[in-house]
């Protein structure tokens, strides 16, 4: 089932920081129909098929 619009927010560390509000519909993270914290806990995106980092700040 795909999650997308603004479901992944809640998972989304730039949400978790308070960096992001998730009203920015243009955000991958926003429109994705993949499951976020699957992504985040394999630091690897299925829908752009790319290797995710994230930075500690």
């Amino acid at each position: 089932m795909p999650a997308g619009n603004g479901v992944n927010c809640e998972d989304c560390p730039e949400f978790k920081s308070g960096r992001c509000n998730s009203n920015d519909i243009t955000c991958l993270c926003y429109r994705c129909p993949r499951k976020l914290a699957q992504c985040i806990c394999v630091k690897y995106c299925r829908e752009t098929e790319s290797v995710l980092y994230f930075d500690k700040e």
